[in-house]
């Protein structure tokens, strides 16, 4: 085992331990060099009556294999068995580290038969015991370099759609915990500690299985655990839902523009009768995706609003293709080459400025022939322009990259009326989305490969300067691409191999994460009445058979309903 493994020497403590995905949270522990106790009173599925035999069991599995573990009994709704537990632990080790609530039971009683005694044995467990347990760990966690509390909630109670009649003790119990991470998260902040909860799905005797099962193993949940304990966690107040060696971490995350608690930043009503007039608009999620047309696309990009006919602009570019889709929903194919064509922007007479390969030309719409051309900037064929958009003086700006790796060779180029070209940024790797502040004064680009976002002041004669990070995207999100600004300014960003979009508020802190049905989302610009509608484009690019199959949607094109509308994209001087 390596001397750098993040457990080593580490106190832990597991409740309900004896079985299933706690014995598999405390072997994975200990097999990584942690000193675990172990807590389990024996109860059944239903929460009563006591077998030491189970307990004893595991313990004597954990001590075999040569690892550091003791045991704890107790009645862990009770406050003093809870501080017996913690105690314990600090009179063996001497320390605390990982706090770990796993302890639970689920059963079925229907409202109107609902007991008290039932009831009390779910909070107990679900509520009195996590509240008890950070109570008398607190103290020492303060005193660890990396001290971590994870406790346990249910995709059955957060989720309407799984949830099932009967659970109402289980669900109050473990909705509870989502409150009480959200609590301890907030209070842990300035000492360090981070609370988490875990959503597990796996097949343990609360199923009624008494067998290893062969899927939804309690072992395939473990590695989620193990991240939540470690010091390599550096975030706090989330859940990760974990079922089949498959994890997303999710949070309640408040919609921006909201001036808490004053300004909700959403629907106005003045008495009920509004409310039920407004209903659909209230109760809408404006951050669900939603299909707008079936493109299969292949490496979709660069989309383009255009006011005037109501139409959005959009390109493929390893099929060469500059599409448009129609006010009545129809997509229809405007221009077809040879050459990958990276980007596109409108111009000032209603035509198309756009790159093909490293070249740039102008698409008459009506006629769709092209009619002006620039000389290539680069005589590679590996080469080729990306991402573009045009400055607030009419000048169109793109990104020219390497297909074939070849360090930080991209730059940005911007061309005037005539087509010439101007360098205006180098030392890129892999240049992407470009957009301009609302005001013209700020430029915002992309660099995939470094995973960041830059801002830099643009000078009217189409310099940058004073370029400074604006923000560097998670490294676990894929890489960051296609951008659109708001009237807040507020950056859209798409997370290529990310499966979502990011919102970014003025001044680079992360504010919204929209989940997308499909993994590579590659470009976004506002439209539509408004400009209220985020259009988004995709891409089936590099994805294998099993990919496709997972996610058959992959190149077409979506929407979201962002509250807060964008601004327009400047057009091109010709």
């Amino acid at each position: 085992m390596p001397i750098t493994d993040p457990f080593k020497n580490k106190v832990a403590i597991i409740t309900g331990a004896a079985q299933g995905l706690g014995l598999a949270y405390a072997m994975a522990l200990a097999e990584r060099g942690a000193r675990v106790v172990i807590s389990d009173l024996g109860t059944d599925r239903a929460g009563q009556g006591e077998d030491p035999s189970a307990l004893a069991q595991a313990l004597a599995a954990l001590q075999a294999k040569g690892y550091n573990a003791i045991a704890h009994a107790g009645q862990l709704e009770d406050e003093r068995a809870c501080q017996q537990l913690i105690e314990l632990a600090i009179e063996q080790f001497g320390a605390l580290d990982i706090l770990i609530h796993n302890a639970g039971w689920v059963d079925y009683q229907g409202i109107e038969a609902q007991e008290e005694a039932f009831l009390q044995r779910a909070l107990g467990i679900s509520v009195h015991a996590p509240v008890w347990l950070a109570k008398h760990a607190w103290k020492y966690l303060k005193h660890s370099a990396a001290p971590r509390v994870v406790l346990t909630t249910s995709d059955r109670a957060m989720y309407q759609r799984y949830s099932q009649p009967g659970l109402v003790a289980y669900s109050a119990g473990k909705m509870a915990q989502v409150g009480i991470m959200n609590a301890l998260s907030m209070e842990g902040m300035e000492h360090g500690i981070l609370v988490n909860a875990i959503s597990p799905v796996a097949k343990t005797r609360m199923w009624g299985v008494t067998q290893a099962p062969e899927e939804l193993k309690p072992e395939w949940v473990t590695p989620g655990l193990l991240y939540l304990a470690s010091s390599l966690c550096r975030d706090t107040g989330y859940i990760l839902r974990a079922s089949n060696g498959q994890f997303t971490a999710t949070r309640f995350t408040e919609n921006s523009g909201v001036s808490y608690p004053r300004d909700l930043a959403r629907v106005q009503a003045g008495n009920f009768k509004e409310v039920a007039e407004r209903w659909s608009r209230i109760k809408e999620c404006h951050y669900v995706p939603v299909k707008v047309a079936n493109t299969r696309a292949d490496l979709g990009e660069s989309p383009v609003w255009d006011a005037r006919s109501g139409a959005l602009y959009f390109v493929d570019i390893t099929d060469g293709r500059i599409n448009r889709l129609n006010p009545d929903g129809e997509v229809e194919s405007l221009y077809e080459s040879a050459a990958r064509i990276g980007a596109l922007a409108l111009t000032d007479q209603g035509n198309l400025i756009f790159t093909e390969d490293s070249s740039v030309a102008i698409l008459d719409v009506n006629a769709r022939k092209v009619r002006q051309y620039s000389v290539p900037v680069h005589p590679r064929s590996t080469y080729r322009f990306n991402d573009g958009a045009c400055d607030p003086q009419g000048r169109f700006v793109s990104g020219l990259m390497d297909e074939a790796p070849s360090g930080k060779t991209g730059a940005l180029f911007r061309f005037d009326a005539e087509l010439s070209d101007q360098v205006i940024h180098d030392g890129m790797a892999l240049p992407n989305g470009l957009a301009w502040s609302e005001d013209g004064k700020s430029v915002f680009f992309v660099d995939s490969v470094a995973r960041a976002i830059y801002r830099a002041e643009y000078l009217p004669e189409g310099r940058l300067t004073e370029v400074t990070l604006f923000a560097e995207t998670p490294a676990e999100l894929g890489r960051p691409d296609g951008i659109a600004l708001d009237r807040e300014g507020g950056l859209w960003v798409c997370q290529f191999n990310g499966s979502c979009l990011l919102r970014y508020d003025r001044h680079g802190h992360l504010t919204d994460q929209v989940v997308m049905p499909v993994t590579r989302p590659t470009s976004c610009c506002f439209g539509g009445e408004g400009m209220t509608t985020l259009y988004i484009t995709t891409a089936r690019f590099g994805m294998n058979a099993v990919e496709l199959r997972h996610y058959p949607d992959a190149g077409d094109l979506y929407a979201i309903r962002p509250e807060i509308g964008g601004i327009a994209r400047h057009a091109f001087k010709e």
